[in-house]
């Protein structure tokens, strides 16, 4: 294996961590853990031991199943017989199931393939190591499963003689010896949130009067002592506090309630009238956040997509998903996108008179109809809108593999612009077809526009800021003592590398005119950016 006419050993590193949480950060867990086996596989260079360039990193994706893209790619290229050894920080960042960990050693010992965990004493590229890995495995698997059966059954137990068993403290209550005790202020803060919602029109209506109150929620701390809390309530909040029996003093587990041992704090009929209030109520017109595309649209086997919610730095986003929305690999469109979409697609409809004239047969549309038209076309981020003239005009939108189609009913157009003959029309629907693509970005799908022209500019403050760290890391290199830290310094050649993008490039990402799935993070893994500029176009996605 050492000799020089010995076959290079190919590795390929696997990371993976169980949440998104810090893998916006410039240098992260996934990161971390691509170093430490990058220089393990450097150390055994002398038996052979070379790096893929291919990155395999699954941020966010739990060990309890084989669903995560980048293990999928991995062994795919296993199985291809492009990758000979896989590294691995620890075990665990593989598989924590037994029965998933077999199946990966199948396709490894059909391709003739091993793993190693760097930071453990053992690796499978002996009999010795796999069965060593096949015994802490079965014995791991084992000691999980009855753990968690003996805490089930004494959550369960302890509940049912009333005892309070941790996690979020209850607004109204304290902690003492381990039970919940009565907070006075509070509890007085939750009797009027409870009597104010048999008055009040709606949760909508509370918030700023117990803002204005001084009522808060329960301030807390984080297990790594960072504070949180404290802040005025939301309609979530108010709601589950609302919607909580453990107010009532019981405790309740699996659809069960019992006797707890903590004061109740709200009276049973007070309770029940605030229950009928809630099952009761008449629904609201929302006020927070609306997919006005929801019942409208539909994915290419004509599923509708519904719409989804999505919580990241205090911060809401919306989506619109299938019905594989449990699956990373379903779809996942972010809202905004699409109905931008839809409204530049109605827009520019309703403005082409001639268009519309060949549509709705008519000899030539009169000014007073265009201009109706005109006002038709909502405005750019105007969801009302365009929730209106989608109503109006009965819109079905359609997402296909290379086209965003929108079918508006052609009486209904007809009726709206006032135009006489309507026993004339055609019954089919107009449709408004947009070529677009569907590109994956981490776990979401964007559209785009087919044509680049047709892209409106889209500023990545992110990307554009790697950039300039990438200049700034080049001259701190070229200019000043380099970092004796090897992995700071492995980090700033890393960056350094960006300040030879094609001038083109650079351009385009200060410009807002980067393909969608060219991300900070995408740039900065890029294992091996060509120095030939056309490589660079091609490999960035420019071409």
């Amino acid at each position: 294996m050492t000799g020089p006419s010995a076959r290079p050993i190919r590795c390929a590193v696997y990371t993976r961590k169980s949440t998104e949480d810090g893998l916006s950060q410039e240098f992260n867990s996934l990161d971390a853990q691509y170093e430490a086996c990058s220089a393990y596989a450097l150390s055994q260079r002398h038996e052979g031991w070379t790096m893929v360039s291919e990155r395999y990193d699954d941020g966010g994706f739990s060990g309890g199943n084989l669903e995560r893209p980048a293990l999928k790619r991995l062994l795919a290229d296993v199985a291809a017989g492009k990758v000979d050894i896989i590294l691995l920080y620890k075990i665990d960042r593989l598989t924590r199931s037994l029965a998933d960990f077999a199946k990966i050693v199948e396709v490894l010992d059909k391709a003739g393939a091993s793993f190693v965990s760097i930071t453990q004493s053992f690796n499978t590229t002996t009999s010795m190591g796999r069965l060593t890995l096949n015994m802490l495995l079965s014995f791991a698997q084992f000691e999980r499963e009855v753990t968690g059966e003996r805490i089930r059954d004494k959550v369960a137990a302890s509940k049912r003689k009333g005892m309070w068993m941790g996690g979020p403290i209850p607004f109204g209550y304290d902690v003492a010896n381990r039970k919940l005790a009565i907070n006075e202020i509070e509890a007085k803060q939750l009797r009027h949130i409870f009597d104010r919602y048999l008055t009040a029109n709606s949760i909508e209506q509370m918030l700023p009067e117990l803002a204005a109150s001084g009522v808060r929620s329960k301030p807390r701390t984080t297990r790594d002592g960072r504070p949180f809390g404290g802040t005025p309530f939301r309609h979530g909040g108010i709601r589950h506090i609302l919607g909580n029996r453990i107010y009532l003093g019981v405790v309740s587990h699996k659809g069960q309630v019992h006797p707890g041992e903590h004061e109740a704090i709200i009276d049973e009929e007070l309770w029940d009238q605030v229950q009928r209030r809630i099952s009761g109520s008449a629904k609201r017109p929302r006020t927070g956040l609306i997919n006005v595309l929801s019942g409208r649209i539909f994915d290419t086997q004509g599923k509708r997509l519904i719409g989804s919610y999505g919580n990241k730095g205090g911060r809401k986003y919306r989506y619109y998903v299938n019905s594989t929305r449990d699956n990373r690999n379903g779809w996942r469109l972010p809202a905004g996108d699409i109905e931008q979409l839809v409204q530049n697609a109605l827009a520019r409809f309703l403005a082409d008179a001639a268009r519309l004239d060949s549509e709705l047969g008519s000899t030539g549309l009169t000014e007073t109809a265009t201009n109706r038209a005109a006002q038709l076309a909502p405005a750019v981020g105007d969801g009302a809108a365009l929730s209106t003239t989608l109503e109006l005009l009965d819109v079905k939108v359609t997402i296909e593999q290379h086209n965003l189609r929108l079918e508006l009913d052609r009486s209904r157009l007809a009726e709206v612009l006032r135009i006489g003959g309507l026993d004339s029309l055609l019954e089919e629907p107009i449709a408004i077809d947009n070529p677009v693509a569907l590109k994956r970005r981490g776990i979401e799908l964007r559209l785009v526009y087919t044509a680049p022209d047709a892209q409106p500019a889209s500023k990545d403050q992110n990307l554009i800021d790697l950039v300039r760290r990438g200049w700034a890391a080049w001259h701190q290199l070229a200019n000043d003592e380099r970092p004796a830290n090897p992995v700071e310094r492995s980090h700033l050649v890393r960056l350094a590398r960006l300040r030879f993008l094609a001038p083109d490039v650079t351009a385009a990402i200060l410009e807002g005119r980067q393909p969608v799935e060219l991300t900070a993070r995408s740039l900065l893994r890029c294992s091996e950016l060509p120095m030939d500029w056309d490589d660079q176009r091609h490999t960035l996605g420019f071409r």
